[in-house]
């Protein structure tokens, strides 16, 4: 689900990220503000899948960070993808249900060097805020790429597939997206057959 949050935002209309739920709308659009405020040690993704479903090996989901200056040279263009590592973090103290019966959960936070990362686009962002005082400096987009997790196996296609995001402690995880393997599957290769010239973008996350 490449560009997921960023997709949600400008299209308004979910044929091409059928999903995610309605009451994810609100955070989804504000997600891009809150990503640049955000402690990278809260962060963490969830995903609860079919018990059998393993993930391949070194399989992590990414978080992606696109940034185009609104005049191209003027700022610095920024693409980064942030790998996530798999966390043994305790189910019922991070606020989820348990799993169903033969179903399970994947939790992932990042990784130190991630998180040092995040920290350095954080400090980035707040710089540009501040010497372009309120101006418009560009086009900020963010993402998860999740669908390398999932295995292709004919058997668990069908099966569900839910994916939570959590920011922060306090405000705890929201559900960002839910469907059958299939068609996350599908999704990813609709995207990954398009140009990057059409790649969406969306929120004046630098202004």
């Amino acid at each position: 689900m490449k560009r997921l949050f960023a997709c949600l935002a400008l299209c308004g209309l979910f044929a091409a990220c059928s999903g995610i739920p309605l009451q994810s709308v609100p955070r989804l659009i504000k997600l891009p503000n809150e990503l640049l405020n955000a402690d990278p040690a809260d962060f963490m993704f969830a995903v609860q899948t079919d018990a059998r479903m393993v993930p391949p090996p070194d399989a992590v989901p990414t978080l992606q960070i696109r940034f185009r200056p609104r005049e191209p040279g003027a700022l610095e263009a920024i693409d980064r993808e942030l790998p996530m590592s798999m966390s043994v973090s305790s189910i019922p103290a991070l606020g989820l249900a348990a799993a169903p019966a033969g179903r399970r959960w994947l939790i992932y936070s990042f990784t130190p060097a991630s998180q040092a990362e995040l920290l350095r686009i954080q400090a980035y962002f707040k710089r540009i805020q501040a010497q372009r005082k309120g101006q418009g400096g560009g086009t900020l987009s963010v993402g998860i790429a999740q669908e390398g997790l999932a295995v292709d196996d004919a058997a668990l296609a069908p099966t569900r597939w839910e994916s939570w995001l959590r920011m922060s402690r306090k405000d705890g995880f929201f559900e960002l997206w839910s469907g059958s393997i299939a068609e996350l599957k599908k999704q990813a290769k609709k995207e990954a057959a398009s140009t990057p010239s059409k790649a969406i973008e969306t929120g004046k996350g630098a202004k």
